[in-house]
């Protein structure tokens, strides 16, 4: 078997969904001249950083060009986050057990990866905060698409060319609504890294594994070769 486990970033192994809200608002403020924005981000069309700031842009200014108040709304929230994580790292701190994650899953037979709806500077800005090893790790960010699905594909493609295979068995590891849902449109599996509210909404919307972090590795593994799925007949 070649099994693959792709993981999300935000609230998966990164308990860093408060900074990221926090740095959206004050973005938004700065740049687009808005009061507030929905931190829900499962009610934008797509959950992902340019795709928000896209959709912040169209929807609520009369801004244009687009893709230049884009830019500029993701070196803002970068410069927020880096002054953020410089100031207290404690705002970007490992879930349990993810800074041994991948190299366990890896003695295992498991190959990762990284699909976040970050865009990639930020994201590896939270990660090395964390202490998550992450320079080795094929990944696909915010940069890559605007739809999680794509991006976790993408991911999954970067993996495959990298460990020059062809995996019959994956898992999107992630915290929220909107992973599962790019899972279920994958066809791939899933498993939920959640407490609480975020927990219960993952159970709602159909999740059959949720766990609070990746301690103990054993009932980790137990569950990722649970919910694992072949992307049988998913276009390639």
């Amino acid at each position: 078997m070649n099994g693959l486990a792709i993981f999300d970033v935000d609230g998966t192994l990164c308990r860093s969904s408060e900074v990221d809200d926090r740095c959206w608002i004050e973005t938004a403020r700065e740049i687009l001249a808005l009061p507030g924005i929905d931190t829900d981000w499962s009610s934008y069309e797509h959950s992902t950083d340019g795709a928000i700031a896209s959709q912040l842009v169209r929807d609520r200014t009369d801004l244009r060009p687009l893709d230049e108040h884009v830019r500029a709304i993701r070196d803002d929230f970068a410069r927020r986050v880096r002054s953020e994580v410089d100031r207290d790292p404690a705002v970007s701190r490992p879930v349990d057990g993810a800074v041994e994650i991948f190299d366990l899953l890896r003695s295992r037979g498991w190959s990762v990866a990284i699909a976040t709806g970050g865009w990639r500077t930020t994201a590896n800005m939270k990660l090395a905060t964390a202490g998550v090893p992450f320079l080795d790790v094929p990944a696909a960010h915010a940069d890559d698409a605007h739809p999680r699905e794509t991006i976790v594909k993408t991911a999954w493609e970067r993996a495959e060319s990298r460990d020059r295979v062809t995996f019959d068995r994956i898992v999107y590891v992630g915290d929220g609504v909107w992973d599962l849902r790019a899972a279920r449109r994958l066809g791939i599996g899933f498993l939920g890294i959640a407490t609480g509210e975020r927990a219960a909404m993952l159970g709602a919307e159909g999740a059959v594994r949720v766990l609070p972090s990746f301690d103990p590795f054993s009932t980790v593994l137990e569950s990722i070769v649970a919910v694992a799925a072949s992307p049988g007949d998913v276009a390639r």
